[in-house]
């Protein structure tokens, strides 16, 4: 929650909710734009979006029951984002209590369309041994999912929707902001979450956020729930 600067176009692993009490501009991947207070962006679609003073972003983990719902017959263009306006107040400084309940209250009013089809039982057992993994052991990995090598990486892809190295990259950012919220700096912050330097941190952040980690983590007071 903050003030957004512009960002360039870019996708990440998550679901993205936007409640931009003044209105927002948002564009997607062939340059298609629209003017909205509220959006929902599927994950894994390429988008950006204009400045703004104030405005929530609420990102699902793609594979979070609630974003895979929302990606069910999605379409990459941008037209197609826009909900109804939420009656929601966005504080401007939010306790991790306001962010639970502001992002109860948004879940509860987004449609969510329809039901996420079923997740492989593997591909739940490989996201839950890597959410709690530092370092991943490719072997004990595949003795968790019950799979070959070759069947495990296939059915993560399939199920889950990106390669395991990119899903594993995008959990190692949420660490990174998560270090940076709790006051980390951004060298300590690229150390703790497994980064080879903070100029790696902010070259994978660019690319999953559309703007520089300084952008990104000064402005927006982010909280990081489970």
């Amino acid at each position: 929650m903050g003030p957004l600067v512009a960002t360039r176009r870019h996708a990440h692993h998550a679901a993205q909710i936007v409640i931009a009490p003044q209105g927002l501009y948002i564009e997607d991947g062939a340059s298609g734009r629209i003017h909205a207070g509220t959006a929902v962006i599927p994950p894994r679609l390429t988008h950006g979006h204009g400045a703004c003073a104030h405005a929530a972003l609420l990102f699902l983990d793609g594979d979070d029951m609630a974003s895979r719902g929302l990606s069910r017959g999605a379409e990459p263009r941008c037209e197609t984002w826009v909900r109804d306006a939420l009656d929601v107040s966005v504080p401007r400084e939010p306790t991790p209590e306001m962010a639970r309940a502001l992002m109860a209250s948004i879940l509860s009013a987004v449609d969510l369309r329809q039901p996420p089809e079923p997740r492989h039982p593997a591909a739940r057992r490989m996201c839950a041994y890597l959410d709690g993994a530092d370092e991943v052991d490719l072997a004990r990995l595949s003795h968790e999912a019950g799979l070959s090598p070759r069947q495990m990486r296939h059915a993560f892809a399939r199920d889950v929707g990106l390669p395991m190295r990119v899903y594993m990259r995008w959990k190692r950012l949420r660490r990174a902001v998560a270090a940076v919220e709790g006051g980390a700096s951004l060298s300590a912050a690229a150390a703790s979450a497994g980064f080879a330097d903070s100029a790696h941190l902010s070259r994978v952040f660019r690319e999953q956020f559309g703007m520089t980690p300084t952008q990104g983590l000064s402005s927006i007071r982010w909280r990081t729930l489970d």
